[in-house]
């Protein structure tokens, strides 16, 4: 018995050995290979490394001058990055699939633009976020490494926050841009519509009970009413980019000067 317990354990530690090395060759064969095959591939494994924290895979394919920019803008190094990458913590889960890749070759060098579609479970609760990403790869000694990279979060459409139909009716009305434009918001159904005079009005989506974001919007702006001390709307700001256009409102009936 004990010997044949050998004989089986001693079998599958050269079936694991055999797997190894073909895999390793197979990495090898691909890193060398064309950019149009071996980046995409190569780029799915690092991101299914970083739920369980793999170091190894980005040890591999990062080169030693590899910047990263990622999606909150913070300048990542190569030490810094693989220092930083852990295994998820407990209660905490998830995945990331590399989707619509585009690969352009430039001998030495290529770059990879795709996105990326991560799902992750926090505890109870389901996130789902898009990115979207590039990242030039550099060949070393004729295999493929990552020299650079950057990452955005691209902006979706989040769930309403459900607002009273009398605070939505204090909203509506007409708000002057510097006396150049003018936007007008509308009620419309259950909701809010903005738009700039004469053009066409887009559904606003609330998010607080006197925050709202464009519809479709990629860059996420906010549309922010603010109250007087007399308890009266006074103005929408406009937040973008973390930088805000005040819009007083006005009477319907003021004059507006001419805009471009």
């Amino acid at each position: 018995m004990p010997t044949r317990l050998s004989g089986a354990f001693a079998a599958l530690v050269l079936l694991a050995a055999a797997s190894r090395e073909t895999c390793a060759a197979g990495d090898a064969t691909l890193e060398r290979g064309p950019a149009a095959a071996a980046l995409p591939a190569i780029t799915q494994s690092l991101y299914d490394a970083l739920a369980p924290g793999d170091k190894k895979v980005w040890e591999r394919y990062l080169s030693p001058r590899f910047e990263q920019i990622d999606e909150s803008g913070a300048h990542l190094a190569r030490a810094k990055l693989l220092a930083d990458l852990d295994p998820l913590p407990t209660g905490l889960s998830g995945s990331i699939v590399v989707d619509h890749t585009q690969v352009s070759d430039f001998g030495g060098f290529a770059v990879i633009r795709y996105d990326l579609d991560e799902r992750e479970r926090v505890y109870d609760q389901d996130l789902h976020v898009l990115y979207r990403a590039t990242d030039t790869w550099r060949r070393e000694s004729g295999k493929w490494r990552m020299v650079a990279s950057q990452i955005m979060v691209l902006a979706q459409d989040p769930p309403p926050t459900p607002v009273s139909a009398a605070l939505l009716a204090d909203y509506a009305g007409l708000y002057d841009l510097s006396g150049k434009r003018r936007y007008r918001v509308a009620l419309q159904g259950d909701g809010l519509t903005l738009g700039r005079e004469g053009r066409e009005a887009k559904p606003l989506i609330a998010v607080g009970d006197n925050v709202f974001v464009g519809q479709g919007d990629p860059l996420a702006i906010l549309y922010i009413f603010v109250r007087g001390a007399d308890g009266k709307v006074q103005r929408m700001v406009e937040r973008r980019k973390f930088a805000d256009l005040q819009m007083p409102r006005i009477d319907d009936a003021a004059p507006a000067a001419a805009a471009p």
